[in-house]
């Protein structure tokens, strides 16, 4: 069975855990490390694109653990006939160092690029090539050799400034614990990451979705997917909701404005108006799934209004500590 490593957001590994055998038929995985995951499948490795929070996918030749270096890892591979899974264009090999570009001895590289060479239909291209056989040393102790067989080509040019990546949206669903049928809200709606991952690929009965700024809403209004009828968009207060009726909703999962590039107030008294609102509107066993940067302030909140903290990870949000909770009334 073929071996793949797979990277994703920093934080999210149980996520991951959970969601990748559903989302994949036939994968197991071998370990599980902070930021990516490393398993067989024996599938169609095209179906592993449609991950929405895989990074950089690579089709292993060779896994080391211990203390190897790129003399080693070289020798190992070059000593072994190996298959790639792209077999035609052209190649350069790269050396990663803790997920830092590394430069090695030209004798070392060249002997890493002659056993490509020596075991493949692939041409040497070291400026613009097709694929990439990359040599990773990672800090947990394993390392591997692998051909990069697929990248996501997303950069922040693709968001507006403050937007959610929509790969963490849809992971934020997950580590909610969503499931089909259900009566889902976000009152910070931004520019609509999280409804639009919930429409698209958790099936909720009726899905409210608010912002104060009405520039936003329409922003969001222009997305096809908030044309479905069990959307209801509009211009609200998230400290109100006055159009959603008490006990109506089963989760709330949102993204509140952090206060670093906006001004919200004190902070602490923020989220105790938040989570009154979002009591109000929840059911009796309803769920809030909330990310922020501000983990003193929210959890204090939080303890002051009774609240349990069920679950939390810790990731990086655009180069900001940042944390995931699932909060419940105790």
């Amino acid at each position: 069975m073929a071996e793949f490593i797979s990277s994703f957001t920093t934080g999210f590994q149980d996520v991951v855990a959970a969601d990748f055998p559903r989302l994949i038929k036939g994968v197991k995985i071998i370990a599980l490390y902070d930021g990516f995951v490393h398993y067989r499948f024996d599938g169609n490795s095209r179906d592993l694109e449609k991950v929405i929070y895989f990074n950089n996918t690579f089709f292993v030749l060779k896994t080391f653990k211990g203390g190897a270096n790129f003399k080693t890892m070289v020798n190992a591979v070059a000593g072994q006939k190996n298959y790639y899974l792209i077999n035609r264009g052209s190649f350069r090999v790269r050396f990663v160092q803790e997920n830092q570009f590394a430069k090695v001895d030209k004798a070392l590289a060249r002997r890493a690029e002659e056993s490509v060479l020596q075991n493949s239909r692939l041409s040497l291209d070291r400026v613009s090539p097709s694929t990439e056989i990359w040599y990773s040393i990672r800090r947990e102790g394993f390392s591997f050799c692998g051909q990069l067989i697929s990248k996501r080509e997303f950069t922040e040019k693709n968001l507006n400034k403050g937007e959610l990546r929509p790969e963490v949206a849809y992971m934020m669903c997950v580590f909610g614990g969503l499931t089909p049928g259900q009566v889902c809200a976000d009152p910070f709606a931004g520019y609509g990451s999280i409804p639009l991952q919930l429409i698209k690929k958790f099936n909720p009965s009726k899905l409210y979705v608010s912002d104060i700024s009405s520039e936003q809403v329409e922003i969001i209004r222009a997305k096809k997917q908030m044309a479905d009828e069990r959307v209801d968009l509009r211009v609200a207060d998230a400290f109100k909701l006055e159009y959603i009726g008490d006990g109506q909703l089963d989760a709330v999962i949102t993204d509140p404005p952090w206060g670093f590039y906006e001004d919200i107030g004190d902070i602490k008294a923020f989220y105790n108006r938040m989570f009154d609102s979002f009591l109000r509107v929840l059911k009796t066993d309803g769920k809030m799934v909330i990310l922020s940067a501000r983990k003193e302030e929210l959890e204090a909140s939080a303890a002051e209004k009774g609240l349990m903290i069920e679950k939390s990870l810790h990731t990086l949000i655009n180069g900001k500590k940042a944390s995931l909770y699932l909060i419940k009334r105790i």
